[in-house]
């Protein structure tokens, strides 16, 4: 009878085992998932940080950002359109012209106009025409996505 009891206790040692060698694995498994997790979010604020130092280094670059950094302008006018489009788009030339006389003090619509024409040259900005709103202008998808990329904002 013992060795009946010894064989039957033997079994139930063995499952009792088998048992904790699934829960274990169970835990192993749940600890490798949550392992790769903190490795995404690490590499996550690696981006971030690398997006951070790249937008730092254009402002030590150039005192400031702004989305006219990643176009060929070089005159502090067209600059200014540009980043008045970027915060209100679109606008007529009125509307430009009344935004950059708030921003730099003085503006004509002359001086806006021609800006304008060497800014779709650039393909920088791009000119829409609405029946009731007339010619409009607005920041084309290029120079938009230019911006983004600096920001690391993934279109």
């Amino acid at each position: 009878m013992t060795e009946e009891m010894d064989e039957e206790e033997l079994k139930e040692e063995i499952e009792s085992l088998r048992d904790q060698v699934n829960s274990l694995e169970n835990m192993l498994e749940n600890l490798m998932t949550m392992h790769e997790n903190v490795l995404e979010k690490a590499s996550a604020a690696s981006e971030v940080e690398k997006k951070y130092m790249k937008i730092l280094s254009t402002y030590k670059k150039f005192g400031h950002i702004s989305p006219a950094q990643f176009t060929d302008i070089k005159d502090p006018i067209s600059e200014k359109i540009v980043e008045i489009l970027f915060d209100n788009s679109p606008l007529n030339i009125t509307q430009i012209t009344g935004r950059l006389r708030e921003k730099k003090g003085s503006a004509s619509r002359h001086t806006v106009r021609k800006k304008l024409k060497e800014l779709e040259e650039k393909n920088v900005v791009k000119k829409t025409e609405e029946e009731k709103k007339g010619k409009r202008y607005e920041l084309t998808e290029e120079t938009i996505n230019k911006w983004a990329e600096l920001l690391g904002i993934n279109k």
